[in-house]
């Protein structure tokens, strides 16, 4: 169906190690999989190696596939998230860098975003790295604006979600940048109690404002701003502030955010340094 994966795991000649990686099925029409596969080999292991003979095994799903093969192919996607997964759990954590690597903070995020948990997301380069790497685990659990370039959501839509339902946390990301777009909305927040943690990503700049602007222009104008200091920003509304200041602080400080019981704001430096790789859509294996 439409939104269906296909997952090819390749052999080339003359590669020692398995590829892994997705192809979305879009707009309904049938995947030419042995091109796409061929290039994306080429993207992985260089065009010498894609123009020899390539050996796979391809799932496919097109207007015909039964139950079975849909089911099969389930099986095989679950399989690949469930070792995607389990790769970040253990790497991740030995990400050591700071400011933080992105891969760092998803995986931190993971541990306190589950199923009781609602998670609204703003627009960056954050985005990205969130909507490839992060797992839900139910329906409507995620708000997110997928490309429509909508600074400032994330925590409005946090304080909207908890009003729908005040008995479940929710937890809000953003940049620096999209949160200073709509930061007065903390107000709100402590004036109504909200029971929201608001995370932002801080680079003092709108990142991908400037991957854009250096792709097309080759220069950078007015994309750097800052530095703010979030957590006195946010105690001078009336909420809880929190600010990482090392690695090792990272998850003991998302957890205490988590333990308030009303609005809190935590800042973590993100080094973006990872982003070229992150625009190359590679499997999670290749960039751990």
């Amino acid at each position: 169906r439409p939104g269906d994966v296909a997952v090819c795991q390749l052999v080339g000649k003359g590669i020692s190690t398995k590829l892994q990686f997705a192809l979305r099925h879009m707009r309904g029409l049938p995947l030419r999989l042995g091109m796409l596969c061929q290039q994306q080999l080429a993207n992985l292991a260089g065009p010498a190696v894609a123009n020899r003979r390539i050996a796979g095994l391809i799932a496919e799903v097109d207007a015909g596939a039964s139950r079975k093969q849909r089911l099969d192919i389930g099986f095989i996607i679950h399989f690949d998230r469930q070792h995607q997964r389990e790769l970040l759990d253990r790497r991740g954590a030995h990400l050591n860098q700071f400011a933080l690597h992105p891969l760092r903070i998803v995986r931190a995020m993971q541990d306190i975003v589950n199923s009781d948990v609602t998670l609204t997301v703003d627009m960056g380069s954050f985005h990205i790295w969130i909507a490839r790497y992060l797992y839900s685990f139910r329906a409507r659990q995620v708000m997110i604006s997928n490309g429509q370039q909508t600074m400032g959501v994330a925590l409005p839509w946090a304080i909207g979600a908890w009003l729908v339902n005040p008995q479940r946390k929710v937890v809000s990301v953003s940049g620096d940048g999209g949160f200073l777009q709509s930061s007065m909305e903390l107000e709100t927040a402590v004036r109504l109690k909200a029971n929201v943690l608001h995370i932002i990503w801080v680079d003092n700049g709108y990142n991908m404002v400037a991957i854009q602007e250096e792709k097309k222009y080759q220069r950078l104008s007015g994309v750097e701003f800052g530095p703010v200091d979030f957590k006195v920003y946010a105690e001078a509304f009336g909420a809880k502030g929190f600010a990482v200041e090392s690695a090792a602080a990272l998850e003991p400080t998302l957890r205490a955010a988590m333990d308030v019981d009303g609005p809190a704001v935590v800042a973590i430096p993100v080094d973006y340094s990872d982003n070229p790789l992150l625009m190359g859509q590679l499997h999670l294996s290749q960039l751990l």
